[in-house]
Order: structure tokens, then C-alpha cells, then sequence
């Protein structure tokens, strides 16, 4: 929901609906972004990939890449760790979607308090 929203408060035009309309989400090279961070969370084989990548946004731009996913990869982590709860805000706006994936069912959903 953050990624969604933070965006409000920058002077850049998104379209998080859907991928927009050329699956870019109004960002240079987003689709192909968007399948390299897939791959990387989903444990891909990451040659091909990140061959596109550098191709397309050259070897900076694919560090950052990189970076980013190693980051949300780790804020999510220390979340769990820490049994960090959703704030209200956030939760209101996803519960469609934990209920949906059965987010809640999952151990690390489980806040001790």
C-alpha cells in the first residue's frame, strides 16, 4: 500500500493501476523492473534478466535495481523479526488482500502483545 501512496507527495506521475497501460506504471523500463524484481524474490535463475537490465539502464542503474530489492527484502524481514504490526492505516487498506492470500493465517502475521 506504501508504494502506492507515497507517490502522492512526489512531483512524479505513476499509474499504479494495473501496470498502466504499456505495463511500464509510468516508469522508464518499469515492466522490465517489475519482472527483475519478480525474479529476484522468486528465487529466479537471474542471467537473462539482469543482462536486460544492464542493457537497458546500464550497470548504475541496475545496482540501484539490485538495492532496492536487498531493501525491501530486508525491511520486510526485520518487520517479521521483530513482530512489527501493520499500522492501522495500512491494514485497513490491505485486509482485502490478506484475506484473499491468507496473509493472516501465516505465522509471522501472529504479533505477540
Amino acid at each position: 500500500m506504501l508504494l502506492g501512496l507515497s507517490g502522492d507527495g512526489a512531483d512524479i506521475d505513476l499509474d499504479t493501476v494495473a501496470g498502466g497501460s504499456d505495463g511500464d506504471g509510468g516508469v522508464a523500463n518499469g515492466a522490465l523492473l517489475t519482472r527483475f524484481a519478480e525474479a529476484v524474490h522468486a528465487g529466479d535463475d537471474l542471467t537473462s534478466i539482469r543482462s536486460e537490465v544492464i542493457d537497458a539502464v546500464g550497470e548504475a542503474g541496475y545496482v540501484d535495481a539490485a538495492a532496492i530489492c536487498a531493501n525491501f527484502n530486508m525491511m520486510v524481514r526485520i518487520a517479521d523479526g521483530t513482530g512489527t504490526p501493520l499500522d492501522s492505516g495500512t491494514a485497513e487498506l490491505s485486509e482485502t488482500v490478506r484475506s484473499d492470500l491468507g496473509l493472516d493465517d501465516l505465522t509471522s502475521a501472529r504479533v505477540a502483545g
